[in-house]
């Protein structure tokens, strides 16, 4: 189930009913309570229950704690706790990331350990959509794109520091609060909280925003339909120089030839991988324009990330060049241009358990390449994961990368990425707290 179709709709209720534990007649020397949470709260916000395990029996236990809601009880988080013979332990950090209600909404929330279960009932407050103009693209446009097409969700600086924070849902699932060096640099430089999300199914897609603050939270949603015969993001139709090369000592003028056949063409984005800077904003007019900048050298195996963005913030990245001393391009197997894009992850994650994120290699050149594909993790960057892929010629390619999280106590947010030499694509993750 969807755990939007609960959270969606309009609930009566505007308090916490009283907490209630029940074994169902179970038997067994555990039993679990919920003693607190801090319901009721506003769309958006983090669901946070505490409960008590205790364990009657003569001999310690290790005991698997789920964590469901709703009528359907959807598991959203699991954990196992060990509580000593005769002990009661206090269970923290059990927590879930509540969807931006517009309408109150009331929902049961239940813990169970296979012999006892507790449960309770909270409400969540509806929240008001922020004000237009703070968000980009226009969200009163139903947009219609094809397949595989990266829009770029934005809420603008000013709302974000009178509010506090941004959340972000796909299809009514919490998939991240920005994080990372990119987030944080784009928000410095361009004065915007942005999410970026590739639409691969066909059909009609919800993308929302919570921004939560401790004085009220507000919302935005966009609706986007994928299909076949929908708007075809912009494409970069030629680049100077075009030697792919850049000597990181010298001032080299760089160009883009951009189009776009579904609107108008907005700016280009130009970043300098792995010193996670912005070099600058290029605006851009019409369906058809150059956008150029001028570099001052760069750092050896950096390479520059040109975001092409039209109005709708539909958006084509390309890494044209490197500075010298990257090396591609020395022998036939590192020849040839491979892009990357994240198409998914697990995330959220309990701490201890392994976080999967896919991605798709995209292969533009006329003969067959193979890449070491780097999976690397944190703001201070380690690489978890490598695999070599091939990628036939004009050919796709998909690709699973693990990292087996930390055992965190309290919850944490970091960047991922995955590097494929020329091309980097990021996201930012969620890993729930757990007890050791």
């Amino acid at each position: 189930m969807n755990r939007r179709q609960y959270l969606i709709g309009a609930g009566t209720g505007i308090s916490t009913l009283p907490l209630v534990s029940s074994s169902g007649g179970a038997t067994g020397h555990i039993s679990i309570d919920i003693v607190e949470t801090n319901a009721p709260l506003e769309g958006g916000d983090l669901l946070e229950m505490t409960a008590e395990l205790e364990n009657s029996g003569s001999a310690d236990e290790r005991v698997d704690l789920d964590f469901l809601i709703g009528e359907d009880a959807v598991m959203v988080g699991e954990r196992t706790v060990p509580v000593g013979a005769g002990e009661t332990r206090t269970v923290d950090f059990l927590q879930f990331r509540t969807y931006p209600v517009r309408g109150d909404d009331t929902f049961p929330v239940r813990l169970e350990t296979g012999v006892d279960t507790a449960e309770t009932t909270v409400t969540v407050t509806g929240v008001d959509p922020c004000d237009a103009q703070y968000t980009y693209p226009d969200r009163s446009q139903k947009l219609t794109v094809q397949p595989e097409t990266t829009i770029i969700f934005e809420v603008d600086a000013e709302l974000v520091q009178q509010q506090g924070s941004t959340h972000w849902y796909v299809d009514g699932d919490y998939v991240t609060t920005p994080a990372g060096p990119w987030s944080s640099t784009y928000f410095a430089d361009v004065g915007r909280e942005l999410f970026t999300h590739t639409f691969d199914s066909t059909g009609s897609h919800l993308v929302d925003t919570a921004v939560t603050a401790d004085d009220g939270n507000t919302a935005s949603r966009w609706e986007v339909t994928v299909a076949e015969d929908g708007l075809e993001p912009p494409t970069v139709d030629a680049t100077r120089p075009t030697s792919r090369e850049l000597a990181a000592d010298e001032t080299t003028t760089l160009e883009l030839d951009v189009s776009s056949a579904a609107t108008e063409l907005d700016r280009v984005v130009w970043w300098m991988s792995q010193s996670d800077v912005i070099l600058g904003v290029s605006d851009l007019t019409g369906s058809s324009d150059t956008a150029t900048i001028q570099v001052d050298g760069g750092c050896h195996t950096c390479q520059i990330e040109a975001w092409v963005i039209d109005e709708n913030n539909m958006h084509a990245s390309v890494s044209p060049w490197q500075f010298e001393g990257f090396g591609a391009g020395d022998d036939g197997e590192n020849g040839g241009s491979v892009t990357v894009r994240i198409q998914g992850t697990n995330s959220p994650v309990t701490g201890g358990e392994v976080l999967e994120v896919d991605a798709t290699l995209e292969n533009t050149d006329t003969s067959e390449v193979t890449r070491e594909v780097a999976l690397v993790v944190g703001n201070n960057p380690e690489t978890v994961d490598t695999q070599a892929m091939t990628v036939p010629a004009g050919g796709t390619e998909q690709i699973t990368l693990v990292f087996e999280t930390y055992p965190v106590k309290q919850d944490d947010e970091f960047p991922v990425r995955v590097e494929t030499g020329e091309s980097t694509a990021e996201r930012g993750v969620y890993v729930h707290g757990t007890e050791s």
